[in-house]
């Protein structure tokens, strides 16, 4: 029976690991999408081109406004120099015409400024995204190889552990993997207890002596009277 608790206490022991690489699987999966890092960077690529592509856009409506205000300036300019009108009254409302042209040229000469000026700082925001979102990138790659080769590692050593724990599993009897599996779901994962002296390290109570000595000779499965875990003594 001595070899029993043996067993049980290896396929504890198997048990244990698994659940951790598995955990450690699960969560490397996880991991196996884009980083929250790489998702801000692209958001602030993609937020920086189109604000590129609104201030081009718009420079661009500025400069053909200009242009046709240009053209009508230099079109009142010589029907007011050119000597082609004469009428006094006339005169005096293509000189106000002018002159609100003029201001109106002054005015939207501020706003194509002002958009060249958006514009270039957009232009430079934009490299700067890019290089932040291939900077991004490059280290996303790097830990996607890592994590991939982690995961390859974990599955691997979860396949040689499934591997051990079939192999254990035929040397018990159907009770006492049925206890064992049943003390593993109420116990957190922990259904054999080291016995260190007379003390059970699976609760810390201290045992009598004459249940000690039971475990110690190897008794039949004998159980822990505070916390019901499986007993198997230190060597």
């Amino acid at each position: 029976m001595a070899n029993v608790t043996e067993t049980l206490y290896r396929l504890q022991l198997l048990d244990t690991e698994l659940s951790e690489r598995r955990s450690k699987l699960r969560e490397a999966e996880g991991l196996l999408c884009e980083s929250s890092e790489l998702a801000a960077a692209r958001r602030a690529d993609e937020q920086a081109s189109k604000e590129l592509v609104s201030w081009r856009a718009r420079l661009r409506d500025l400069e053909l406004d200009l242009q046709s205000l240009n053209d009508r300036i230099a079109t009142t300019e010589q029907r007011l120099y050119g000597g082609q009108v004469t009428n006094p009254k006339e005169l005096g409302a293509l000189q106000r015409d002018h002159e609100y042209l003029k201001r109106s040229r002054e005015k939207l000469e501020d706003e194509v400024l002002l958009a060249m000026t958006r514009f270039d700082e957009c232009e430079k925001t934009v490299a700067d995204a890019s290089a932040g979102l291939e900077k991004a990138e490059t280290k996303w790659r790097a830990e996607q190889d890592g994590l991939t080769r982690e995961i390859a590692q974990l599955q691997a050593r979860i396949a040689t552990l499934d591997k051990d724990r079939a192999a254990l599993v035929p040397l018990l009897e159907a009770s006492e993997l049925a206890l064992y599996e049943d003390l593993l779901r109420k116990k957190g994962g922990r259904a054999v207890a080291l016995l260190v002296g007379q003390v059970c390290q699976g609760c810390r109570v201290t045992l009598p002596t004459s249940k000690a000595q039971l475990v110690r000779q190897g008794r039949g499965l004998i159980t822990c009277t505070n916390c019901g875990r499986i007993l198997i003594a230190d060597q």
